[in-house]
């Protein structure tokens, strides 16, 4: 009986050691979007206007905040030692974006204006899914090329503008977006 009272108090402590860090615990929004073919412009500025609109209510993750290929390198001649950087570099954004969506409560995936799909993006969305991390497509309501069975099936929310996209976000969260839903 001692040993099921002492595992009881172990287990107390643990809880209330990690109650104390999930009441602690700010909210994580992770953002994704065209980043290859695209323009500096059109990678950042977007990501730009989601931070103002939700960073009083959440953290962002932004991958495009560090460093970033958007060449279309598919289309150049390399030898092996580029190959081999692509490569690795590659390897690296696979693996620390994974575990960037994997510490986010929710993915904002803007795909508004895309001329092409973004392959790295599209990945981003399975892997969340996979993870259950909620997902809000911001996107055209007709003509867009993200516009999939498959990628709306993954969808917790899909929107046609910026803001209404990050309405939905802060919904989810649980925040108050009577000041963006006006904006």
């Amino acid at each position: 009986m001692q040993n099921v009272i002492k595992t009881c108090e172990v287990l107390s402590a643990r809880v209330a050691a990690h109650a104390e860090v999930w009441y602690d615990h700010s909210m994580k929004v992770y953002l994704t979007g065209p980043i290859t073919g695209s323009t500096d412009d059109a990678i950042l500025s977007w990501r730009e206007k989601a931070r103002e609109l939700i960073s009083c209510d959440a953290d962002v993750i932004d991958p495009a905040s560090l460093p970033y290929n958007s060449s279309l390198s598919y289309r150049l001649s390399e030898g092996p030692q580029e190959a081999l950087a692509r490569q690795m570099h590659g390897r690296l954004v696979v693996n620390r974006n994974k575990r960037l969506i994997g510490s986010a409560d929710v993915i904002l995936a803007n795909f508004l204006s895309a001329d092409h799909s973004s392959i790295g993006s599209i990945g981003e969305l399975f892997w969340a899914d996979a993870l259950q991390v909620p997902i809000v497509i911001v996107r055209e309501p007709v003509g867009n090329v993200h516009d999939h069975a498959m990628i709306n099936a993954l969808a917790s929310s899909i929107t046609h503008t910026l803001n209404d996209g990050c309405v939905a976000v802060l919904n989810i969260l649980g925040k108050n977006a009577n000041d963006i839903a006006q904006a």
